[in-house]
């Protein structure tokens, strides 16, 4: 079984930043999103509304383990993990 230190917010100039804050930066700036930003609530259905699609789904792992501390396992990577940005983000929280 893997152990990491996961974090759920960082330190970002001086602000807390939640991890639904920087997945939701990190669709619109990184993946592209055109949609509005006021529509990527933390419960929005974001596979279900082509928010991401595989390629997408792979660069968000990425980015939750070299910028957010979260180490991501194989066997986590189902579409109820990614559905939306609350699943995202209680998938980079720290396991009990």
């Amino acid at each position: 079984m893997l152990t990491a230190v996961k974090r759920t917010a960082t330190e970002i100039g001086g602000r807390r930043m939640a991890t639904t804050d920087r997945v939701r930066d990190f669709i619109m700036d990184e993946l592209r999103w055109r949609g509005n930003r006021a529509d990527l609530t933390d419960d929005y259905p974001l596979l279900e509304n082509g928010v991401i699609d595989s390629l997408g789904l792979l660069r968000i792992v990425e980015f939750l383990e070299s910028q957010c501390g979260a180490e991501i396992d194989d066997r986590e990577l189902v579409p109820t993990n990614f559905a939306t940005l609350a699943a995202i983000a209680r998938l980079a929280e720290p396991s009990q």
